[in-house]
């Protein structure tokens, strides 16, 4: 009997501390607005492009420097005590080096972000895994101001964040929620809840990347929100090749396997010098974006860095999108709306676009 009330008031307690929790693993669609608009504030008071309106619910408490290539992060609280990791977007000048600096490299090494800094830094816990370089970097300058303001106030209670993001925001709160989830306790507590939304994110890394962040924010604590008429979750450009697939992918050692199973010699040649073809295309492929995205942008990016180290560049480009997907589909009215005329090829990625689906698919009644 003593042992059953010991379990009840177990599972009492439980429930008591699960309904404590303040963010759920959903998507919610006016937390998912609320915190855009915090995202879009980043731009300086007295921008035309500003947001009319804030959330009255939230307090900015902290804006770092600018650090690395324009990056920034802006921390709010909410009411009930819920903190917000805003990462902001592209600004432009060097801003835009970042997202063309395309590069794959692994999700765990060290940058050298300059002769007196070298940032360990863990993205992911597969081998397998690649992310972007340019965000790789911006999120490695920024990771130090996010994790002391995360202990900050931690200790005064908060154990609940969102990370929200924007375009290149959106990258860089992927892989700041996977270096969080990988950092050791003495960096960050791991009793922390976080919530993620990506609003018009391109792809942050390769599919063994995407698999290990769906992975670890799985039932529903991180979201990717694609308005289908933006073109940036489109890039970075994607390129498979048989040295992406999985060592147990039986084209990945297919000089063996046809071997076994194609018994004439002229067809085994055929086959074999078929896909050697496609293989050397994709292949050419890769070293054009990494002559021209990687060693060519590289020399823009070291007039900004000059002290910066590059690490090891990959031989791939096999991108892949992360995130369970909020897909917006725009209808004849949005197209009203918002009229392409040709030149403005920003005007479906911008933030009233995707407020404006937002409220149409899941807000209005």
């Amino acid at each position: 009997m003593l042992k059953l009330r010991f379990i009840l008031l177990i599972i009492f307690a439980h429930s008591v501390l699960i309904s404590q929790t303040k963010l759920k693993p959903n998507f919610d669609a006016q937390e998912f607005l609320d915190v855009l608009h915090l995202e879009w504030a980043h731009q300086d008071s007295g921008s035309r492009y500003a947001p009319k309106t804030l959330p009255l619910n939230y307090k900015r408490v902290y804006r770092s420097p600018e650090v690395g290539l324009k990056n920034k992060v802006d921390f709010w609280l909410r009411d009930d005590s819920v903190g917000v990791i805003c990462l902001r977007y592209t600004v432009g000048g060097t801003s835009w080096l970042e997202n063309f600096y395309s590069g794959l490299i692994k999700a765990r090494g060290t940058l050298k972000l300059n002769d007196s800094t070298s940032f360990d830094y863990k993205f992911s816990n597969d081998e397998k895994a690649f992310v972007h370089h340019g965000w790789a970097i911006g999120a490695c300058h920024l990771a130090p101001y996010v994790t002391q303001k995360i202990n900050e106030y931690y200790k005064q209670g908060v154990k609940e964040f969102i990370i929200v993001g924007h375009s290149q925001g959106a990258a860089l709160s992927f892989l700041m929620r996977s270096y969080l989830q990988y950092a050791p306790e003495s960096v960050v507590p791991k009793d922390i809840t976080y919530k993620v939304y990506c609003s018009a994110a391109p792809k942050p890394g390769n599919l063994f990347y995407a698999y290990d962040f769906d992975f670890i924010t799985r039932n529903g604590w991180a979201y990717r929100i694609v308005n289908t008429n933006d073109w940036v979750p489109q890039t970075p450009f994607s390129v498979q090749t048989i040295s992406d697939l999985h060592p147990t992918n039986p084209l990945a050692k297919r000089k063996q396997l046809m071997k076994r199973r194609l018994k004439k010699p002229l067809v085994r040649l055929y086959v074999n010098h078929a896909v050697k073809d496609m293989e050397d295309a994709a292949r050419k492929t890769n070293r054009k974006y990494h002559k021209y995205l990687t060693k060519r942008m590289g020399v823009f990016v070291k007039k900004s860095l000059k002290e910066y180290k590059d690490p090891a560049i990959e031989k791939s480009n096999f991108y892949m999108t992360a995130g369970i997907p909020i897909i917006l589909q725009p209808d004849s009215t949005y197209d009203e709306k918002f009229k392409f005329d040709g030149v403005n090829v920003f005007l479906h990625h911008m933030f009233e676009p995707y407020i404006y689906l937002t409220e149409q698919y899941y807000l209005k009644k």
